[in-house]
């Protein structure tokens, strides 16, 4: 009896994880991701992108300003993740570093809590002069006679007769020469046809990796696969478009006929974006200002349902495995 209630008791928490991580799929899935995208432009570039998620638990945020880009992740308050994308240089003494005004007291010793002790900069000072010291008195024993050898020795060498060097020996030494200037030429030669070889190679692959995606492409067999695709992108793009769009923009060029060429476009798309953009045109200086604001969501669930309709479709499925089977069959 003991052992049966042990079981249930098992049972029961198995199956409430197991109901735990189904609830937790769920909400992910169904949940909507919330981003927002803030950006300025005044002398200097600054931005901000948070991607949040139930009701701001779970946050990620990208902040770039000063040039500093910079990552955080957080739960609720803790930050569990931060990466700044820059590595700062290890601070170095130079010579051009200056002895800061409390390194010395009044009485011109070296202060308390200063980094190096009286004692310790009195025994550098002994011994850099002792240094010196010995580097003169060096200099001082040197003559011109501990250069080299002696005179007595010059005399005797030069009395020397040195071996006569034979014409064979000459010729000998000439040919090897060649042989060696001879080797490396084909040495190179060989470098440069094996070069040469594998550029060919590769120039053969990817001429006809790409006559074969051409020719995919062009099958009038694809134009089904193509549609599909082209419903999928329109429907994801539909579904994670900003909500929110205010976009205002202070311009001016130095030709004032620039500027003219600014607002005729502004004027192009003015009547699908009046009231996301706002465009402020200035003749009489040269200037470029403004900032941005974008917010949006999306549900995983809808991208996965757009992703799956799209593979499930055969003509899909048979167009990837028409552009994997070349890439399968030369790795």
């Amino acid at each position: 009896m003991i052992f049966l209630n042990i079981l249930k008791i098992i049972g029961f928490v198995l199956l409430g994880i197991i109901g735990l991580i189904l609830f937790i799929i769920l909400l992910v899935l169904i949940w909507p991701f919330k981003y927002k995208i803030e950006a300025d432009y005044h002398e200097k570039f600054k931005a901000k992108a948070v991607l949040s998620f139930l009701f701001h638990f779970v946050r990620v945020i990208f902040t770039f300003e000063d040039g500093n880009p910079l990552l955080v992740a957080k739960v609720l308050w803790i930050k569990v993740y931060e990466n700044n994308f820059s590595e700062e240089p290890e601070e170095e003494l130079s010579d051009t570093d200056e002895i800061p005004d409390d390194f010395f007291d009044s009485s011109g010793e070296v202060a308390e809590g200063s980094t190096e002790s009286p004692n310790e900069g009195d025994e550098a000072g002994e011994s850099d002069e002792s240094a010196y010291t010995k580097e003169k008195e060096n200099e001082e024993e040197i003559t011109e006679e501990d250069f080299g050898p002696g005179k007595e020795e010059i005399d005797e060498f030069m009395a020397k007769e040195l071996p006569p060097e034979s014409p064979k020996s000459v010729v000998d030494e000439f040919f090897d020469h060649i042989e060696n200037i001879i080797s490396k030429l084909r040495e190179k030669w060989y470098n440069l046809k094996r070069s040469v070889n594998e550029f060919r190679k590769k120039a053969r692959y990817y001429s006809r990796m790409i006559r074969y995606y051409y020719k995919v492409l062009h099958y009038k067999s694809m134009e089904p696969a193509f549609k599909m695709v082209k419903k999928t992108l329109i429907g994801i793009f539909k579904h994670i478009r900003p909500r929110k769009v205010r976009i205002t923009l202070h311009y001016g060029a130095d030709d004032p006929a620039d500027t003219a060429n600014a607002i005729a476009i502004y004027s192009m798309i003015y009547p699908y974006f009046r009231k996301q953009i706002r465009f402020d045109a200035d003749f009489d200086q040269k200037i470029i200002e403004g900032n941005a604001y974008i917010k949006g969501h999306f549900q995983l669930c809808v991208l996965a349902f757009y992703a799956i309709r799209a593979y499930l479709n055969k003509h899909v499925r048979k167009m990837i495995k028409l552009f994997t089977r070349e890439g399968k069959k030369h790795g």
